[in-house]
């Protein structure tokens, strides 16, 4: 084949083309497909550290469910314990509860006279002196019946005696004890 020759403005033309070509790469690189990657990189970047935001959420949300429930079982925990255990005398309740097991065991209750307090480590012993008439037998429910309210109490220094009468035929005196707690 023969050379193809070409003239010094057929060259130029193609040294121009070849030129702005060669330019519009290089713009269409450095102002347009460089900055873009890089916005799509950066933004990339983001979704993924949002994305991995999203899943701590996500699992201390979990996390903060069983919080919830324990928080609700803890509570439910404190409440019996305080009936267990109260932070206050609360005599009246005392009162409520010695009165109406006597009427349900049958028992008399002739008087409830407070001994006084005395602080243990964690707990205070509150100690109340009670007398009071009955049936031997119903005397004992009533006994073991404050043994097993939901507050804790103990009953101390029994002391019975006979007693004349046709319906009841024990007296009997104790010292009951009922804890608070000091926290």
């Amino acid at each position: 084949m023969d050379k193809i020759k070409l003239t010094k403005e057929q060259l130029g033309q193609i040294f121009a083309g070849v030129l702005f070509g060669g330019l519009f790469i290089y713009g269409y690189l450095f102002y347009f497909w460089l900055p873009t990657a890089r916005k799509i990189e950066e933004n990339t970047r983001k979704v993924a550290s949002m994305e991995a935001d999203i899943n701590k959420a996500k699992m201390q949300k979990a996390k903060y469910k069983d919080l919830e429930a324990k928080l609700a079982s803890l509570r439910s925990e404190k409440e019996a314990a305080e009936k267990k255990l109260p932070r206050d005398r609360k005599l009246p309740d005392l009162l409520r509860t010695i009165t109406a097991l006597s009427r349900k065991y049958k028992v008399n209750i002739q008087s409830i006279n407070p001994s006084g307090s005395a602080p243990v480590e964690y707990f205070t012993r509150v100690s109340y002196v009670i007398s009071l008439s009955g049936n031997y037998n119903d005397i004992g429910r009533f006994l073991t019946a404050l043994g097993l309210e939901e507050r804790i109490m103990t009953s101390e220094g029994l002391n019975m005696s006979a007693s004349a009468g046709a319906e009841t035929s024990v007296t009997a005196q104790f010292t009951l004890v009922a804890y608070q707690y000091n926290g």
